[in-house]
């Protein structure tokens, strides 16, 4: 991710509706499917650290970014278990954590290394929970600057787990509704912006806050029963076999 786009994180990450029902889909995924507390937890990719301080409510949690920027915000909320790290090449023992948490991270990395990784510091039968764009038809200047390397199927991703030794607990795409609205807002950004494209996150307003997260309470419903057939993100709970 840009340098520039760190700053922007860490300022709308308690406000903007998109960060905010991330972090529910994640809690709610954790409270239906992981029936025991205390957790050790890994966030790797920890950003600015606000998914750390959500995570804590499950139990202890330490974080990885391989951006001294993310370090630095995450040490502004007070954070000390974080350290500068890769997702290839992870500084824990094996079989440390019950939770390994990578949200919209894993399209940043060599992923097969990187699940193999996780899959040895989980505890046996311990869990992965990811989130990731999807699909590459919807691949713009946005990810570009977000420095993503490829964008996920449910299938791909299924794939990518299962090979490596893990077994799919829930996967569904996440914010079909988004699908046009991105396709058309990204183009016109792209046209519009050459150089320094801005974040995608400040084109937001009170009213859409509200809308967005009235949408998404649906959604998570949906998700947590169902499954959703298109989206703009994957999201992926994993138990390792």
């Amino acid at each position: 991710m840009e340098p520039y786009l760190y700053e922007d994180l860490y300022k709308l990450e308690d406000s903007h509706w998109w960060h905010i029902a991330k972090r529910k889909m994640c809690v709610a995924l954790i409270d239906r499917y992981i029936k025991f507390r205390n957790l050790k937890i890994l966030e790797i990719g920890c950003g600015t650290g606000r998914n750390i301080q959500e995570l804590m409510h499950f139990g202890n949690v330490w974080g990885i970014d391989s951006s001294a920027h993310a370090i630095s915000f995450c040490r502004k909320r007070g954070l000390k278990k974080v350290s500068l790290g890769i997702s290839e090449k992870i500084d824990h023992k094996d079989c440390k954590f019950d939770l390994v948490a990578m949200l919209d991270v894993l399209e940043h990395t060599e992923d097969t290394k990187t699940v193999k990784e996780v899959k040895r510091i989980l505890k046996p039968h311990g869990y992965f929970l990811i989130t990731v764009p999807a699909f590459m038809w919807l691949l713009s200047k946005w990810d570009e600057v977000l420095h993503h390397k490829r964008r996920y199927t449910k299938n791909s991703l299924s794939q990518t787990l299962e090979g490596n030794g893990f077994e799919i607990v829930k996967i569904s795409y996440a914010f079909s509704f988004l699908v046009l609205p991105v396709v058309i807002t990204r183009f016109i950004k792209s046209i519009i912006y050459k150089k320094e494209y801005p974040s995608d996150f400040k084109l937001s307003l009170p009213l859409i806050n509200k809308i967005g997260n009235l949408a998404c309470m649906i959604e998570r419903w949906i998700i947590l029963k169902f499954s959703i057939p298109l989206g703009t993100s994957v999201v992926c709970l994993a138990r390792k076999i």
